[in-house]
């Protein structure tokens, strides 16, 4: 008999020790992001036929997982990703366009015409001649510089395009460890549950870059797909692979391909959501100068209007006169070359020459001013871009981008409200309760405390028999 109660007094000893130390794990994690909170499961031990009462034990944790919310969560931190990633982007186009002071390209019109002006008034005047050309280079370095940075925003783009591949890869290998220590851990047991929770926040980490597709069979192991291929099942992983190349539009072009075992041809995924979608769009379509599609491509659209500005203003100079033509044919000077922004120059026909400028309409008329006048007049005709004036082309754009900006930053501040509604409704059903686990912590104690207190009768009684034995 006293033997038969110190075994029961044991085994809930033992029990309700652990369910303490679950109890104490949880309140140690309650700001642990992703932790699952876990809850002791007791089960009655079966007692020997003829025999009477029962011990207990913890048989198992109970699962307070919730896969459909998880799933939720992970679609929304990829479009949440997504839009970061775009923001970002769009406010360092912003500033790079929009930037006050006299650098500004803006600005370097504003001071081309402001020459432009001077020299209507007073073409005769080599020093307003020279101010002219220099104003002229300052316009053309504006724009080399502005393509310049373009292009190595787009180079930074491809950079951390190989550095986000390299993290999915990574992380996509964590998870195969992950799983292959999760097929061994018994199902229930405290391990299992530590386990699945490090799926769950790989599997966010994973989101953030790419909208991943996660299933979990039988033995707690997860599958992982994007974009419809499979890239870890069980432990086999098929990493990505960066590819950039040249198409033969001449558009420099980044993919991102499925590593397949020796034989196969790997595929391209295609997908929009996550930092990658992001990266790969503003690399392919926003900064390709050679984009042959309908969406914004910001040096395309630059090039053009360069393109459009070298032509008119040169058509105008190649019919004027310098200081000293003799005629009776105007010389056909041009004051820029190239049709890009990396590629705009002052004309070697009048960088060192301020003379040679053409700034009449006939030969022998130091004080004529009439192609200058035109000149100045292209600053108010709306003939650039299907309609801007050459400044107004750059307030649209300014304008453009914002308008994205704003747009991006609008479905950020949804997408967030969102995944704080989800996240609050994943930690009622699945997070610690610091009130809960406070009155577990009581009621394991009394528990604790009464099979202690049964220890204590049962050894006292078979202490008593034992000296009635003797």
């Amino acid at each position: 008999m006293g033997f038969r109660a110190l075994h029961i007094a044991r085994s809930s000893l033992l029990a309700h020790q652990s369910a303490l130390d679950i109890t104490s794990g949880n309140i140690a994690n309650v700001n642990t992001p992703g932790y699952t909170r876990r809850r002791a499961h007791f089960s009655p031990i079966v007692p020997e036929p003829g025999r009477m009462g029962t011990g207990v034990r913890v048989e198992l944790l109970a699962e307070f997982r919730h896969r459909y919310l998880d799933t939720q969560i992970r679609s929304l931190l990829s479009r949440q990703s997504r839009t970061q990633a775009d923001e970002l982007l769009l406010q360092r186009l912003v500033a790079l366009f929009g930037e006050a002071g006299q650098e500004a390209i803006a600005g370097l019109f504003q001071r081309f015409f402001d020459a432009v002006h001077a020299a209507v008034v007073r073409p005769e005047d080599l020093a307003v001649r020279e101010l002219l050309l220099q104003r002229a280079a300052e316009l053309a370095a504006g724009f080399r510089q502005l393509g310049a940075e373009l292009r190595a925003l787009r180079a930074e783009l491809l950079q951390q395009l190989s550095e986000r591949t390299e993290t999915f890869n990574r992380l996509l290998q964590q998870l195969a460890d992950v799983n292959a220590a999760r097929a061994l851990a018994p199902e229930g047991s405290e391990r299992a549950q530590a386990l699945a929770d490090e799926q769950t926040r790989l599997l966010n980490e994973l989101a953030r870059l790419a909208p991943v597709v996660a299933t979990v069979d039988a033995r707690g192991r997860v599958t992982v797909s994007l974009a419809g291929h499979t890239l870890l099942a069980e432990t086999t992983v098929l990493p990505l692979r960066l590819q950039s190349s040249v198409r033969a539009t001449g558009e420099y072009h980044a993919e991102l391909l499925v590593s397949l075992p020796a034989g196969g041809t790997d595929p391209v995924l295609s997908f929009a959501e996550g930092e990658l979608g992001s990266l790969l769009e503003h690399y392919n379509v926003t900064l390709d100068p050679q984009e042959q599609g309908t969406a914004l491509s910001l040096p395309r659209e630059l090039d053009s209007f360069v393109a459009q500005w070298v032509d008119r203003v040169n058509a105008l100079v190649a019919r004027g006169y310098g200081l000293n033509d003799t005629g009776p044919s105007p010389p056909g000077r041009r004051l820029f070359e190239g049709q890009s922004m990396e590629t705009l120059r002052l004309s070697a026909d009048v960088a060192a020459a301020p003379q040679a400028l053409p700034l009449a309409d006939r030969a022998g008329e130091p004080g004529n001013s009439a192609i200058a006048q035109q000149l100045l007049a292209l600053a108010e005709l709306p003939v650039f871009a299907g309609g801007y004036t050459a400044q107004g082309f750059f307030a649209a754009m300014v304008t453009r981008i914002g308008e994205i900006l704003a747009s991006a930053q609008q479905r950020n501040e949804w997408l967030q409200s969102s995944l704080q509604q989800l996240e609050t409704q994943r930690q009622a059903l699945s997070g610690v309760n610091m009130d809960e686990e406070a009155m577990n912590l009581i009621r394991y104690q009394k528990a604790y405390e009464a099979a202690a207190r049964v220890a204590t009768v049962a050894a006292s009684l078979l202490d008593t028999l034992l000296r009635m034995g003797t």
